[in-house]
């Protein structure tokens, strides 16, 4: 199978010969939001359901961040199994992922990411028809044993503060720092200025790491109000709302 960037350069080729696009979308349905890997056991699975009416070809494979690299071109402890395998009409399927080695880093949680690249199957009537794949990519977090509590009570540490930056254009960000050693991903995220909401660009924040969130707007740091209201996505997927004063 074609690694994805590949598949979208066909795809787009072929666009270009005025071959008529089909509507389509994702058939495979990825069980939670996100894979956790304790560091106490060897493997995890994952479960994959099917909503299409015809079989699916499933690729699923790990990746250290760098989405753009083939399968085959990853480095990475983990290997996943099947590699390649075929997901009957509105059947299910799983996935076993497993260590191939250790991972020095204790202190903190490391962040891979769980690829899934779904095939339609091709009918001898295709021919003229632009089909697309799709590919899921979850976030995968290796958790070290000394980690195995406290993870619920990370997303209430985080520091928030008002920054400029060069690239910011006018607009007040948000700087988050996380003291913790758990990363932290962000739902929705607004500024509350005196009663008045301001949306902020949603993202994630590494272990013992800064990240700058981006704003629309000039916030003034002399506001009688000037709070941060951010929702927390933990390990099952589910949100939980914070509200914190800005700069304490």
């Amino acid at each position: 199978m074609a690694p994805i960037a590949r598949t979208f350069s066909l795809a787009i080729g072929a666009m270009f010969l005025g071959l008529y696009v089909q509507a389509s979308q994702a058939a495979i349905v990825v069980q939670g939001t996100r894979v956790i890997f304790p560091a106490n056991v060897d493997d995890v699975t994952v479960r994959l359901q099917s909503s299409s009416s015809a079989p699916v070809l499933v690729q699923s494979w790990v990746d250290d961040g760098h989405a753009e690299m083939a399968p085959e071109d990853v480095q990475v402890p983990f290997v996943v199994a099947p590699a390649v395998s075929r997901v009957d009409p509105s059947g299910a399927a799983v996935l076993r992922i497993s260590r191939t080695q250790s991972i020095a880093v204790a202190d903190r949680e490391s962040l891979f990411w769980l690829n899934v690249l779904e095939t339609p199957p091709r009918r001898a009537s295709d021919d003229a028809v632009l089909q697309f794949a799709f590919r899921t990519r979850l976030k995968l977090l290796y958790r070290p044993t000394a980690l195995a509590s406290g993870v619920d009570a990370a997303p209430e540490q985080l520091k928030w503060n008002l920054v400029t930056t060069p690239e910011s254009t006018g607009a007040t960000n948000l700087e988050v720092a996380n003291p913790t050693p758990y990363y932290v991903s962000f739902g929705h995220i607004e500024v509350d200025c005196d009663g008045q909401t301001f949306p902020v660009k949603t993202g994630m924040v590494a272990p013992f790491g800064k990240t700058v969130l981006t704003t629309s707007t000039r916030l003034s740091r002399h506001a009688v109000r000037l709070k941060v209201r951010y929702e927390a996505i933990n390990d099952y997927g589910a949100r939980q709302m914070f509200e914190q004063r800005l700069g304490e």
